[in-house]
């Protein structure tokens, strides 16, 4: 039996490039509050509040990426595919080989540019849900389709 394997370190490298555009977006929007709430309301923010939010979330993100990216744990054998995942709920993810129709993989912009792709395997039967693989090394996307057959 196969061993767990995990994501590759693109896969860390882009959840951290995630956190910094969220943490852009919020620093945008938290200087936004800073300069226009005075001018529409009698209320204030000091600018210091902002960074100082804006620091915690980039730390507390940074962080979960992180032990997100620990927990992500896959596996494909002879009789099924394993997929682990979860932070605070953990999830197991059993699709038995032959229930497997198809393998489908999506790039976004971000993906291209690390080199990683999310890899869906679509399953026969309506209970059995479709699971999916973010951020999987392109290389081991394509071992997992030319193990299936699906090539």
């Amino acid at each position: 039996m196969a061993e767990l394997a995990g994501l590759g370190a693109d896969a860390l490298a882009i959840r951290r490039a995630r956190v910094g555009i969220e943490s852009a977006v919020i620093a945008v929007i938290g200087a936004a509050v800073v300069v226009l709430l005075p001018r529409f309301t009698d209320w204030s923010v000091p600018w210091w509040v902002v960074v100082a939010l804006v620091a915690a979330n980039g730390v507390v993100s940074l962080w979960w990426a992180s032990v997100e990216f620990e927990r992500w744990r896959w596996r494909l054998d002879d009789e099924l595919l394993e997929v682990r995942r979860g932070v605070v709920v953990r999830r197991t993810s059993l699709v038995p080989r032959n229930r497997i129709q198809n393998v489908t993989t999506t790039v976004g912009p971000l993906q291209r540019r690390f080199g990683v792709v999310t890899v869906t395997v679509h399953t026969a039967g309506t209970r059995t849900p479709n699971v999916a693989i973010e951020d999987l090394d392109a290389g081991h996307a394509e071992r997992i389709r030319r193990q299936l057959g699906l090539v």
